[in-house]
């Protein structure tokens, strides 16, 4: 019943908090309860008073009144240590489903004055806390559980402070529009996949590199000193250049229906598992799904493309 009651809490919250990039904590969304040592406080403060009243007892109102002027100054500065700050939410890089996204939170203080301990997390339990120096800012990181592929949002973050006594805490709620693009998680196929390999006729099956000597040619300017074939010329023959080439294996098409046959999230699995196998072994693929497919590719953009498309599959 508790859960229930927060999670209805939580998703009027959630209503109510607009989605902002960049969030100015100030008097209409800064919240201020007492802790448990200032309900602890309160209670022993209307002891003392009550204990003076029926007594007469001037010393008892003095500890009463010093205790009271303790309590609203702490409700000062608290708000105070937190009104002012701008938080803006930095998104970090894709993930793949069960690691941990990284979602870096930043503190702005234009004012004059120092705040301490500012807490950052996803509850008021789980912070880290940050100081903001003058005029500066700071860094405070967040990690993220990602349990299913596609675009996670960025969830609801919370600052707070206890600053300076406390027994008040202040906190306020942010959220960001960013969205976390989640990867899905590769799993190795218990079985080979049946890709569609295009053969690369000879003409293309090499290319300039430097791993085979391929041919000898006229030095020309601009070619670098470790290529000169020193030999030919000490022998007479004149400056000539060393020529390489790599070779360029088979292109594959990594294709839905090699498994089409398993259940649905696992056959993506297998497929994201073939598609970072393809591009560690710097194989030129591409990829065929059921309503879309990509073109022959290599290299960071391409393997992304093809994880994204997989993880909105």
């Amino acid at each position: 019943m508790i859960k229930s009651a927060k999670k209805t809490f939580f998703s009027w919250v959630d209503k109510r908090l607009p989605l902002q990039v960049a969030t100015l904590l100030k008097q209409k969304n800064i919240y201020i309860l007492p802790t448990r040592y200032g309900w602890l406080m309160l209670g022993i403060l209307v002891l003392i008073l009550v204990a003076s009243t029926n007594y007469q007892n001037n010393m008892g109102f003095m500890a009463g009144f010093i205790l009271l002027a303790v309590g609203l100054l702490s409700v000062f500065y608290t708000f105070r240590n937190l009104k002012g700050l701008e938080v803006r939410c930095h998104k970090s890089g894709s993930v793949f489903a069960t690691e941990d996204a990284t979602l870096n939170v930043q503190l702005v203080n234009n004012t004059q004055s120092q705040r301490f301990g500012i807490g950052v997390g996803l509850t008021k339990k789980s912070v880290s806390y940050v100081d903001v120096e003058a005029e500066s800012k700071s860094l405070a990181t967040i990690s993220l559980e990602t349990h299913r592929r596609g675009f996670m949002p960025v969830p609801r973050v919370v600052c707070s402070t206890i600053f300076p006594f406390g027994i008040f805490e202040a906190w306020s709620w942010v959220r960001s529009p960013y969205q976390i693009l989640v990867y899905p998680k590769p799993i190795p196929c218990p079985e080979p996949l049946i890709t569609t390999n295009t053969g690369i006729d000879e003409g293309q099956a090499r290319e300039k590199g430097a791993e085979d000597l391929h041919n000898l040619r006229d030095y020309q300017a601009g070619d670098p000193i470790k290529q000169v074939m020193w030999k030919a010329y000490a022998r007479e023959r004149g400056l000539l250049s060393k020529e390489f080439e790599d070779y360029v294996g088979e292109q594959q098409t990594l294709s839905w229906d090699s498994v089409a046959h398993y259940e649905k999230e696992l056959a993506i699995s297998y497929l994201t598992d073939a598609v970072l196998a393809a591009e560690k072994s710097q194989q030129v693929y591409g990829l065929k799904l059921p309503q879309e497919s990509i073109a022959m590719g290599q290299g960071p953009e391409h393997l992304h493309k093809c994880l994204k498309s997989l993880a909105l599959l």
